[in-house]
């Protein structure tokens, strides 16, 4: 046997391994190239698509947000004196709702004022211990609540008294991605092999993970292009949540901690909200529960899904918070230990009208031995009651 082989080589028979030339030799290739990529890496604008969004008329559009009256108002300036007139200023909206015939009371001393005159915006409580006669020294910081009113028989009806709305405004930005091909390209074998759907495909993927990106941390901005043309950025999250002053900084992160910020997140809007949340911050509140709760690391992913995405949830005495792992969160040195609160009930996706996400075939130029075409979406975020929602930031350590 060993003879026979040597002959054959000798006649010029040879092993694959003698064909080291890749030119000599057609090699098998999978068609689909593997790609390192998440599932799901926009689940935020996922998650926009399964609440209803809104088409507007101007690429910048505005909201109006209404509150209830203050409740209550924190003494700024020290009383030494309980016989002397307090007044209560209206700053900036706050003490909407407060007219003549007012109670207030104060939550350390519990001495009660009556509201009597009014100047401009300056209410008056000239009536210093109701009930008893006389006041009680008053210090900074005390929070005077407002304890309804009381009128004498057969007097006039009150001052009308009429909440006013503060105003929120954001722009719709313009997102691009295009998909080509040359005519040559188009009927050359390429290894992996892509269609021109899947090009397309692979355009709408990167308009969605811009998108994404934008909505998470966007600057709201307007400017002049360099065609002389309007350029309009959308504000984000983050930077929407951080402006109002609902961020908060949660390094070295305690269940005192964590809990209070519960508390917080849910004391207004829905009670069931939505957190996107990067993987160091997921990875140290679930270190947290499992310290101070019984938690089984290992606990499946629900069965059904919450708009469309795979969701834990983490309830606590004051509603139940989902907790949405964000890839795009993950690999950010700068954002994997942030987490997002996000009430569903008042944030939405919103358009220009015939501007949502859109295919434009043709874009080639006449002429041009190409095929291209692009995606084109002119749209933004809507952000209303910034005290519903909450950003959370430096959730990389635990505290003691």
């Amino acid at each position: 046997m060993s003879e026979i082989l040597a002959a054959t080589t000798e006649f010029g028979m040879q092993g694959s391994g003698d064909w080291s030339d890749p030119e000599l030799r057609e090699l098998d290739y999978r068609q689909t190239a593997f790609k390192l990529f998440q599932d799901t890496p926009t689940p935020f604008t996922k998650f926009l698509s399964m609440v209803p969004s809104s088409s507007v008329k101007d690429p910048q559009f505005r909201i109006y947000e209404w509150r209830l009256p203050m409740m209550a108002w924190t003494q700024t300036d020290a009383q030494a004196d309980p016989d002397v007139t307090l007044v209560f200023e209206v700053v900036d909206g706050t003490g909407d709702g407060i007219k003549i015939g007012d109670f207030l009371k104060n939550e350390r001393t519990g001495e009660i004022v009556r509201v009597t005159a009014r100047t401009a915006n300056n209410f008056t409580a000239g009536e210093r211990g109701w009930g008893v006669g006389t006041g009680i020294n008053s210090a900074v910081n005390d929070v005077w609540r407002w304890v309804g009113d009381a009128y004498a028989e057969g007097t006039d009806a009150p001052e009308a008294v009429s909440r006013r709305a503060s105003v929120i405004e954001n722009f719709c930005q313009i997102f691009k991605d295009s998909a080509d091909i040359t005519g040559t390209a188009k009927e050359t074998d390429m290894r992996p092999f892509k269609s021109w759907t899947q090009l397309k495909a692979e355009a709408l993927e990167r308009l969605m993970i811009k998108m994404e990106s934008s909505f998470l941390w966007g600057i709201q901005h307007e400017t002049t292009g360099a065609n002389g043309k309007p350029f309009r950025t959308t504000g984000g999250f983050y930077e929407l949540i951080d402006a109002a002053g609902y961020s908060t900084d949660m390094s070295s992160i305690t269940i005192d901690m964590l809990e209070n910020e519960l508390q917080t997140v849910f004391t207004y809007g829905s009670k069931k909200k939505m957190a996107l949340i990067g993987y160091t911050a997921l990875n140290y509140i679930n270190k947290l529960v499992r310290d101070n709760t019984v938690f089984n690391f290992n606990a499946p992913l629900p069965k059904t899904q919450t708009y469309g995405l795979n969701v834990r949830t983490l309830t606590c005495p004051f509603g139940e918070l989902g907790l949405i792992p964000h890839p795009l969160m993950a690999e950010s040195a700068e954002y994997t230990d942030h987490c997002y609160i996000i009430d569903p009930k008042y944030v939405e996706y919103v358009y220009l009208r015939n501007r949502d996400v859109k295919w434009k075939d043709n874009s080639q130029g006449p002429g041009y031995d190409q095929q291209k075409g692009h995606f084109l979406a002119e749209c933004g975020l809507r952000l209303a009651l910034p005290e519903c929602h909450a950003a959370w930031y430096g959730i990389s350590s635990l505290g003691t």
